[in-house]
């Protein structure tokens, strides 16, 4: 009897403290461990920063443990405790998160929310095939399109189950292949922008490193960079430096769709990934040439939640947009029609590639 007392005792006692407990508590200490500090979890979840310590603050003191500890410079790193919370933290929210859409395909008429991440390349021609995919679906409620600026922000959205579909470089995602549904898309490229109206003959020229710097075209002395979040901005400056290190950066813009659209204005070249073609308007394609490069390719895919992939709904919409992307989006990138690169090298100087960003 004694043994029951003190067992039942202990049981009153952890209920207690899982009451106290939140999953909202659990969801914001969980977001700064990702994001690394208060200041970047503040800004991804849309809490401000007191709102977010005092939150901390509590767990904390319900846990009776210290979970993080916080430098000079604002980051964070856990303690032991910090650690184990960290796991189980993941794992009770997974579990609330299938929990919840089990309640939906059971109790709420199959509801279907489609919440797609994806970057602004495809922010066009692809967000609205998206988006009647997702309405064919049976019991279609709605469609939210959220977009990031790179793979590894939309992936943490996706473990974060603010999203349940996204589009991101395969690299993004490779450690987390136990948890998601993963389908391969297309391998995107990337192409080198120059505005239509430079001379073939003038491109040539300022790639000879013989060449007189003075007669290199003025619009080829300018590029556009890329904003610091986009992954590919390390490779495109080392290229540049390769290439043309004539050219400076004289303007920058914070997504590729902005950046052709200043060359489409003859003010500079930039980068830009094949996969953003379909999306750009026929004045903006006849405004500019483009050149695949080699070794700046990456492998993109569709992620989604795998327990998702038991509501036929959901599996419908993974299934038609992997198919679309494959034939349908691939066909209108026309990369066969794009003319390599090095074949407006000089004969003399060898292709140089750059490693391909995530």
């Amino acid at each position: 009897m004694a043994f029951c007392r003190v067992g039942c005792l202990a049981l009153n006692i952890a209920c207690k403290l899982a009451m106290e407990v939140t999953f909202k508590q659990l969801e914001i200490f969980r977001w700064v461990v990702v994001a690394g500090s208060i200041t970047k979890a503040s800004h991804r979840i849309g809490l401000s920063q007191p709102s977010i310590s005092q939150q901390l603050a509590k767990l904390e003191e319900t846990l009776d443990v210290q979970l993080i500890i916080r430098n000079r410079t604002g980051l964070v790193s856990m303690t032991p405790a910090g650690e184990f919370w960290f796991k189980a933290s993941e794992d009770i929210l997974a579990r609330m998160a299938s929990a919840l859409s089990d309640h939906e395909k059971r109790f709420k008429h199959s509801s279907v929310v489609l919440r797609l991440g994806a970057t602004p390349i495809l922010r066009g021609h692809f967000t609205t095939a998206a988006a009647r995919i997702a309405q064919s679906a049976p019991g279609f409620v709605k469609f939210e399109l959220v977009y990031d600026l790179n793979s590894g922000a939309l992936v943490e959205q996706l473990r974060m189950h603010q999203i349940n579909f996204a589009i991101v470089a395969e690299s993004a995602i490779l450690g987390d292949q136990s948890s998601f549904a993963i389908s391969k898309l297309y391998e995107d490229k990337i192409a080198w922008a120059v505005p239509a109206c430079v001379p073939d003959d003038d491109i040539r020229a300022a790639l000879d490193p013989y060449g007189d710097p003075a007669k290199i075209n003025p619009i080829l002395r300018n590029y556009i960079e890329i904003d610091r979040a986009v992954p590919t901005r390390a490779p495109s400056d080392d290229w540049y430096r390769n290439f043309l290190p004539q050219a400076t950066p004289t303007f920058s813009a914070p997504t590729f769709a902005a950046s052709i659209e200043l060359v489409a204005g003859d003010l500079g070249t930039c980068h830009v990934p094949v996969s953003l073609l379909p999306n750009l308007s026929q004045t903006t394609l006849q405004s500019v040439k483009l050149f695949r490069l080699k070794g700046m390719n990456r492998i993109v895919v569709l992620a989604m939640r795998k327990h998702l992939l038991t509501h036929g709904a959901y599996a419908h919409i993974f299934n038609e947009l992997t198919n679309y992307c494959r034939t349908e989006y691939v066909a209108a990138m026309h990369e066969e029609q794009i003319p390599c690169f090095e074949d407006m090298l000089p004969a003399e100087i060898p292709a140089i590639t750059v490693e391909a960003a995530e």
